[in-house]
């Protein structure tokens, strides 16, 4: 298909404000996520500093070793805990303990 110059022009034109709503909107998802991040850090940072332990797991083998792990946080852990990807922070020390004995974060 032929297209005027008209109409090229505005389907330029059209592309480019398409992409940069795109731009801006992982700009913006990217800063949200930075943003949650930060005040993760800044809490568990408080939360360290009242003698709570974190424990950071070097990987995960599975998406199943995940589940189990979560599974056996629920069964096992008494006190309150908090969880972000591989990263954990729990409440009473002897449940960071367990969980580094049954894990093999030691």
């Amino acid at each position: 298909m032929n297209y005027s110059p008209e109409v090229m022009a505005n389907m330029g034109k059209w592309v480019e404000s398409q992409n940069y709503i795109l731009e801006q909107e992982m700009i913006e998802a990217k800063a949200k996520e930075m943003q949650q991040e930060i005040d993760r850090e800044i809490l568990w940072g408080m939360l360290e500093a009242m003698d709570w332990t974190r424990v950071m797991l070097p990987y995960y083998t599975s998406n199943e070793q995940a589940i189990d792990i979560q599974c056996w946080i629920e069964e096992n852990c008494k006190h309150a805990h908090e969880r972000s990807g591989r990263d954990f922070i729990f409440e009473n020390i002897k449940d960071a303990n367990w969980f580094r004995l049954r894990w093999g974060t030691v």
